[in-house]
This record gives structure tokens, C-alpha cells and sequence, in this order.
């Protein structure tokens, strides 16, 4: 191999989103899309802006996300950093843990859990939205989707 295409391999490799798939750990740019469009229809719901929901995504810039909208609105498929999929997956893990622990057939009630502050040690009388825009770790993000499954144990 060439200087040339070493530099070439090495740039490719440096450019979020351009990765292979199996740097994603299987997940597909399929899966990316149903995650972002999952997010897309539910962030408002939970009391977010769409700059809110580029913190809980890593810091991203809101242009991004908004192109990353219209992508998925447009097509079925798109590559997005392997920590965002992992931010997508603990959100969504966070809202099916407050759903099971909410009456059935009451989501509603997730959602306003997700905004309303709650007696979780670790979140100091906040909501877990609160907690996550303050912190905007994904340690933030495994420690309150590990402290709901517990709610549930």
C-alpha cells in the first residue's frame, strides 16, 4: 500500500459517520434512521427543543440534526456516530424503563415523568430531563437508565 492510500485509509477512518458498519457493533444505517425517527417523533413530547435534544446527543450542532431530520424523512438510511446510536439506545431504554413503571396503557405518564423532578438518589430533586441537560454525560445517561430499571427490580 501506498503513502497515498495510507493517508487516504487514514483520513476515511477519521471522518464521524463514514465508518463501516461493523465498527457499529451490527448496527446498520437502517437502524440509525429508525432511531433518529423514533427520537424525531417523541423529543417534544418529553419537553425538548431541538437544541436540547442535540445536548442529549452529544453536543451536536442543531444544523446537524436538523439535516439528520430532513435525511430520514427523505430516506430509509443513514451512518451517525457510534455514540450517538449509543445516546439514541439510552433514551430509549430511559423511556421504556419510566413506561414500565407507569400504569399500563398510561405513556402519557412516561413522558411527564421524564420532565417532572423526581425522589431518585443522584438526581437531587430534578426531573431526569434536568439532570441530563445539566450533566450531559453519557455516564449521566447509564446512570439514570441503570437507576429506573432499579425502580422496577
Amino acid at each position: 500500500m501506498g503513502r497515498q492510500s495510507l493517508a487516504q485509509s487514514s483520513e476515511q477512518a477519521q471522518v464521524p459517520g463514514a465508518s463501516s458498519q461493523s465498527v457499529h457493533d451490527g448496527l446498520t444505517p437502517r437502524h440509525a434512521a429508525a432511531g433518529l425517527r423514533w427520537l424525531f417523533d417523541r423529543y417534544r413530547r418529553w419537553g425538548l427543543s431541538m437544541s436540547d435534544l442535540a445536548t442529549l446527543l452529544g453536543g451536536l450542532s442543531t444544523r446537524r440534526l436538523y439535516d439528520w431530520k430532513r435525511h430520514v424523512e427523505t430516506k430509509d438510511e443513514i451512518e451517525i456516530p457510534r455514540d450517538t446510536l449509543e445516546r439514541i439506545s439510552l433514551l430509549l431504554g430511559i423511556h421504556k424503563a419510566l413506561t414500565l413503571i407507569t400504569p399500563d396503557g398510561h405513556e402519557e405518564e412516561a413522558y411527564a415523568m421524564f420532565q417532572r423532578p423526581l425522589d431518585l438518589f443522584g438526581l437531587q430533586g430534578r426531573s431526569v430531563r434536568d439532570f441530563l441537560l445539566e450533566d450531559g454525560s453519557i455516564g449521566a445517561m447509564y446512570f439514570v437508565r441503570r437507576s429506573l430499571d432499579g425502580m422496577r427490580a
